[in-house]
This record gives structure tokens, sequence and C-alpha cells, in this order.
């Protein structure tokens, strides 16, 4: 379980990194100017539990800013709006400035749902994608 929860999330990290230099945000990289903290992209994955519950889901976000400094985000569930707004520091870590974000969520019934983040700098919110979360607690 743990592998496959790496797998996936080295997976995820290598898209995004190979969708931001094809779609040309490679300034996600370039940083410590004076303008503005801006979010290029926010990502979000969830590693659904499987069999009984209650159980655990594991919940992990990045936000990519284009400089180190704090950054706005709430969690939002499909259905049912966003959390309170909390703040995390993005910092770099191998050439891009990023927050990472961890969350376990107790599971006791069956769920099926999706969750995303939004995040902001100076600006406007960004969107991530939606990611699902699914458990039938056989």
């Amino acid at each position: 379980m743990e592998k496959d929860m790496k797998r996936i999330l080295l997976a995820l990290i290598a898209a995004a990194t190979a969708t931001s230099a094809m779609a040309g945000i490679g300034d996600i990289q370039s940083g410590g100017g004076t303008g503005p903290l801006k979010v290029k992209s926010a990502m979000v994955a969830i590693k659904s539990p499987t069999g009984v519950c209650p159980a655990q889901a594991k919940l992990k976000a990045w936000i990519y800013t284009n400089k180190a400094g704090p950054v706005t985000y709430m969690m939002i569930r499909h259905g049912q709006g966003a959390s309170v707004p909390q703040v995390v520091n993005t910092k770099k870590v191998n050439g891009l400035y990023v927050a990472e974000i961890s969350q376990n969520m107790v599971i006791v019934n069956a769920i099926d749902t999706q969750y995303r983040i939004a995040a902001k700098g100076a600006g406007n919110y960004t969107l991530s994608n939606w990611a699902p979360l699914k458990a039938n607690c056989v």
C-alpha cells in the first residue's frame, strides 16, 4: 500500500513537471524576484482505503509558486464547499517553489466523493484537479 502511494505520487509529480514545462509556465523555477508571490499550479492526490472501515485515506496536495512565501489555501469537498482558509509556506525544493500538504482522513462509512484545493498568493485563487475518494467499507 505504501509503495503504491509513492508510485502514484511520483507519477503525479513527473506529470505536473512535464505539463508545466510544455505549457510554457517554466517561470515556476524563476523566483526570488521583488514581484508578488503568485500560485502557478496546485495538485491533489488521494489514496483511498480498501477493505473494512474504519480506515484511513491519505490526501496529499502540492502548491507551486513563483517564489518562497506564504500561500492561503482551502480544501474543497465536492458538493459541500470549502474549509476554513489556512496558510502554508512554500520553499525551494529541487529548483521549484512548492508547499506540500498531507492529511489523513478517517473513513467510517462508504464514501464516493472528490476533493480539490484552492490556493492563492497575490491575486485570485488557483484551483487544483479533482481527486476522487471512494471507499466501499465491505
